[in-house]
């Protein structure tokens, strides 16, 4: 009995796996922001043949109102022969700096005195254009800059904003001038990356609102884009796959009257159903544990035998209410995302961590179906309770603000296979939840519809 879903899952992780390699091998190496500057620059270097040592390195890169820059590199090199080959052999030295800065054109190049190889760079498109004469620069974002930045290269890279303009945003982490025309990095890790660089007019009446304006126009049709594909195609896929679960539980409630043998077994059938996820980490062999899902699948087990044992009683179930069902589902949620940390302690090696709270809001909409249910046994046939708890957790998920065009049909088959496995681990809890509106009160229940089973759930 245990072999066709293991089956399946194997399959559906090969399947993953194979998109995901060509994905991770498309991805451009890493390189540091300034990568002309520092060890970079000296791995270049040696691959030229010539064998040096930086010192010390800095960056200015200073903005023109048309958005292009002009980088100016200054590598202090220790005195050695290398130095001496690159002040005397401008073409090696040029072949040098135009092949470690990539993306921009090389301008100039020279060996000071004292050993300091300096570098001038054009970057064309370094900022663009936004509302109001801003400019703003995605150059400081993987998302909208480089795709795999590893470090800021440089020891201090300062930018500097153009002639009549101030630095509106900066990046987490640098230090900006009193009079807001210098911004200065002296680091650059995950902890600074992600936002955009905005230059506004230095006398503008509204320069405050024109940094989010800027971003906005260039996030507002990205992030339109990506929840239409990565939260709407999974949610209205969800909202068919639990319309036709609810179809078949609506239409056997006509031919079976009030599901008796349901209601009767339904708290047994819920702490049984408990027990074997909350045991699953326990099994010899564990699927689902490889991708860490112990604890969270611990605590839905949990919070399913805590619902089952509450509707074990006689008094319970017949007094149930929209209400009551509803605020049972928001607390067994509760209780089996508390059992889940609980259970981290005990299956995960790392303890609580941020993988394993971003993992809690998906046991939402599994819990969601047993009101869902309940509205469908009234004969209301709206699900948008499920709806909604699906969409939610699918949307914290999803990258809404990144043009991830190579990803999207990665991740809208993950959030496909998550809704094919929310409406068949929660169909029993619909079924549950049609039994109980069949033997509970009217009272606090949502507006009842005459039953059509031609209607389609939305």
């Amino acid at each position: 009995m245990n072999r066709p879903p293991r089956f399946a899952l194997l399959c559906t992780a090969l399947l993953v796996a194979s998109l995901a390699a060509p994905l991770a091998a498309a991805r451009p190496p890493p390189r540091p922001l300034c990568d002309g500057c520092g060890d970079s620059f000296a791995e270049t270097a040696a691959g030229h043949g010539v064998d040096l040592s930086v010192e010390r390195s800095t960056a200015t890169v200073r903005i023109h109102r048309n958005g292009s820059a002009t980088w100016v590199v200054r590598n202090r090199v220790v005195e050695s022969e290398a130095t001496a080959r690159l002040r005397g052999n401008a073409t090696l030295r040029e072949s040098i700096a135009d092949r470690a800065m990539w993306d921009t054109e090389l301008r100039s190049s020279n060996v000071s005195e004292v050993g300091v190889v300096t570098a001038r760079y054009r970057e064309a498109g370094f900022a663009e254009r936004s509302v109001g004469g801003t400019l703003r620069s995605g150059a400081f974002t993987e998302g909208y800059g480089y795709r795999n930045l590893a470090g800021l290269g440089a020891d201090e890279l300062t930018v500097v904003a153009p002639d009549g303009m101030r630095v509106g945003w900066s990046t987490p982490g640098a230090t900006v001038s009193n009079d807001g025309r210098r911004m200065r990095l002296t680091e650059f890790t995950d902890a600074h990356e992600g936002r955009f660089v905005t230059f506004v007019p230095e006398d503008g009446a509204f320069g405050a609102a024109l940094s989010p304006l800027a971003v906005a126009e260039k996030l507002g049709p990205i992030t339109a884009l990506n929840v239409g594909v990565f939260v709407g195609l999974p949610t209205a896929f969800f909202a068919t796959l639990v319309g036709g679960v609810a179809g078949a539980v609506s239409w056997l409630s006509t031919r079976k009257g009030r599901f008796e043998r349901v209601e009767n077994y339904a708290g047994v059938g819920l702490v049984a159903v408990g027990v074997l996820a909350a045991a699953h980490p326990l099994f010899p062999v564990t699927v689902l544990g490889i991708g860490g899902f112990d604890a969270p699948v611990f605590g839905i087990g949990v919070g399913l035998a805590a619902v089952g044992v509450t509707l074990s009683t006689t008094a319970v179930r017949e007094r149930a209410t929209f209400r009551t069902v509803l605020a049972g589902a928001a607390l067994a949620t509760c209780l089996a995302a508390a059992a889940a940390i609980g259970g981290a302690a005990l299956f995960g090696a790392h303890g609580v961590t941020t993988a394993l709270l971003s993992s809690l809001p998906f046991v939402v909409p599994a819990f969601a179906l047993l009101p869902a249910g309940y509205a469908v046994g009234r004969g209301n046939r709206r699900l948008g309770i499920a709806t909604l708890a699906f969409a939610l957790p699918v949307m914290s998920w999803s990258p809404l603000t990144a043009p991830v065009a190579g990803m999207a049909l990665l991740l809208v088959l993950l959030a496909g296979v998550y809704a094919v496995a929310i409406a068949l681990l929660g169909a029993p809890l619909l079924l549950v939840g049609a039994s109980l509106a069949s033997g509970g009160r009217d009272g606090g229940a949502p507006p009842s519809e005459p039953r059509d089973d031609s209607t389609a759930a939305s």
